[in-house]
């Protein structure tokens, strides 16, 4: 799906939203050094200052799950508002293949900040080592302006789960997008930090339901030994 972490812009600040989702990091070529910005329930939080002056940041965290089971939560766009920051409401636009789609999702963020949408491509692989990867590019200038909403430019993310042996996964993102508008770097900044922390915690809380740990799909090739839940009973 369409997650990835986006919250910046400069002479048209902005802030960065999810994941998004989601919701996190840049890939700014001339950025800082990555420093451990906490590390709280599982969740680790690690900022960089980009060229624009704002921050970028990436999460991860550890979770037992099948890679199945994360494909499944990001199937299930309607119950995104319950997980993801800010999230108002995701649904998907387009089915190119199995492996891709085409998403629109909205945010209703905090005062003074006015409400964002954006429209990406997402696209699902796996590589010959296990790892599932889901790439996310902007699609935003393919599609009319959502009325009431600001469209977030340039968005990019990548959701990667590895696989560690006996059932954990490692679960980490890095994203970037340009929100538009005009906002402060520091309000930016704290929102882009504490909507990162809140999206990792909701998903890896989340991702453990018998629902979607039991879910499967051809394309993605779970661990060795790794059963579905109703199996496992």
């Amino acid at each position: 799906m369409a997650a990835k972490a986006l919250w910046y812009s400069r002479a048209r600040p902005g802030l960065s939203k999810w994941l998004g989702a989601l919701l996190l990091a840049p890939l700014a070529s001339f950025a800082g050094p990555w420093t451990l910005k906490s590390q709280q329930d599982g969740i680790s939080l690690w900022t960089r200052e980009n060229p624009q002056g704002l921050v970028d940041i990436k999460g991860q965290c550890e979770v037992v799950t099948r890679l199945s089971a994360f494909v499944a939560v990001m199937e299930d766009m309607a119950s995104m508002p319950k997980w993801v920051a800010h999230n108002a409401g995701t649904r998907r636009l387009a089915k190119p293949s199995a492996t891709e789609d085409i998403i629109h999702s909205r945010f209703h963020l905090p005062w003074p900040a006015k409400d964002r949408d954006m429209v990406t491509y997402s696209r699902w692989s796996q590589g010959e080592d296990g790892v599932l990867h889901l790439d996310i590019e902007d699609r935003g200038q393919a599609y009319p302006a959502e009325p009431g909403y600001l469209r977030m430019n340039g968005v990019e993310g990548h959701w990667t789960l590895t696989p560690q042996g006996g059932g954990l996964t490692e679960i980490s993102y890095q994203g970037s997008a340009d929100p538009a508008g005009l906002l402060p770097h520091w309000l930016v900044n704290r929102i882009a930090t504490r909507s990162t922390r809140q999206t990792l915690a909701g998903l890896c809380g989340r991702i453990t339901a018998l629902d979607y740990q039991d879910s499967q799909y051809p394309f993605v090739t779970e661990p060795p030994a790794t059963r579905t839940r109703s199996e496992r009973r």
